[in-house]
């Protein structure tokens, strides 16, 4: 049953991920539909900064999550938590009992974790983010669901390059656009001075 729970999830996020192109959208869908499938107490997906600096929180599905959206959560890459580490290190993190995990960092917006796994969310030039999954048991991740747990978030990263390329492509697009609107209205601004007559006069040779 669990099994198949986990299979289910792999669908949903990919139907999720199908669904929209608009990351603002689709990213919430994933973090609460793996929160639905696992039971996890708290699911959310990090992004880097454009500098590479910092993982800033983009999504959540829990309540202090939500606040830690609200106020801009961000963790330092490589200096704090298990998603700084990550991120970091390139390399998936669990704290099986977070109260002795020194690379832990206690979030008061999230009290009840025990345990914690983070996961690397790649594209083609490297680790883009992080998935952060969180669980009011200790030991509360077996072999099953780091295996699972890493499709997905080769998914979701997939799914974060390919929102990005889109959202790029679209921004240029408007961009063209609007250059070429431009364009014309001064084209036609133009024409009166340029051309240098009021009407037609017609004769015998013609006009």
């Amino acid at each position: 049953e669990r099994r198949s729970r986990q299979f289910e999830a792999i669908t949903r996020v990919t139907q999720a991920i199908t669904a929209t192109r608009n990351l603002q959208e689709a990213l919430p869908q994933i973090a609460n539909v793996i929160s639905e499938q696992f039971g996890f107490y708290h699911v959310g997906i990090f992004l880097n900064d454009q500098a590479n600096q910092y993982a800033v929180l983009s999504a959540a599905n829990s309540e202090g999550g939500h606040r830690m959206l609200a106020r801009g959560h961000q963790l330092k890459i490589g200096e704090q938590g298990i998603v700084g580490f990550t991120i970091s290190s390139t390399q998936p993190r669990i704290a099986l009992d977070t109260g002795v995990d020194a690379v832990y960092f206690n979030n008061p917006d999230l009290p009840e974790t025990r345990s914690e796994m983070a996961l690397p969310l790649r594209n083609e030039t490297g680790v883009i983010g992080a998935l952060d999954v969180q669980s009011t048991e200790r030991n509360a991740f077996s072999d099953e669901d780091i295996e699972v747990l890493s499709i997905l978030a080769t998914q979701v990263g997939l799914a974060i390059e390919n929102a990005q390329i889109f959202d790029r492509s679209q921004r240029s697009l408007a961009e063209s656009e609007s250059i070429t609107r431009q364009y014309i209205r001064d084209t036609w601004k133009q024409l009166p001075d340029d051309m240098k007559f009021v009407g037609y006069k017609y004769t015998i040779a013609g006009a």
